[in-house]
């Protein structure tokens, strides 16, 4: 029969403990981290005929390409403190967070930007 001494049973005890709360740790479910962030941009105003769908993980400053499309509604549930701006020719729109319509003056976008800032909600 194997005998440990008494100081090496609370070292034992201690690892036991500390191998616990690990393994407790990894067992949290992914579900339990902040969801991402999404928007949805359609070419109708009805939130139909969607052009561009993005998931993003973290707000860090992005510039994607829309090559001119048009947009006429959108879905977005932005990550805090995070917003996105659609980029004309005849100006920016950044998006409300929930759902809304481009103004028409806008609609015609050529770039979006991921960016730190505030989102409002839409009207409803």
């Amino acid at each position: 029969m194997l005998r440990i001494p008494r100081h090496g049973r609370a070292a034992i005890a201690a690892a036991i403990a500390a191998l616990a709360a690990l393994t407790l740790t990894a067992a949290v479910p992914a579900s339990a981290a902040a969801p991402p962030g999404e928007f949805t941009l359609y070419s109708s105003t009805t939130y139909t005929n969607p052009v561009k769908q993005i998931v993003y993980d973290e707000c860090a400053p992005f510039i994607g390409s829309l090559l001119g499309r048009t947009v006429g509604s959108f879905t977005n549930a932005p990550l805090p403190d995070c917003q996105i701006v659609l980029h004309a020719l005849n100006g920016d729109f950044v998006l409300c967070a929930g759902r809304g319509v481009v103004p028409p003056g806008l609609r015609q976008v050529y770039l979006y930007s991921i960016r730190s800032g505030t989102s409002v909600a839409c009207p409803v």
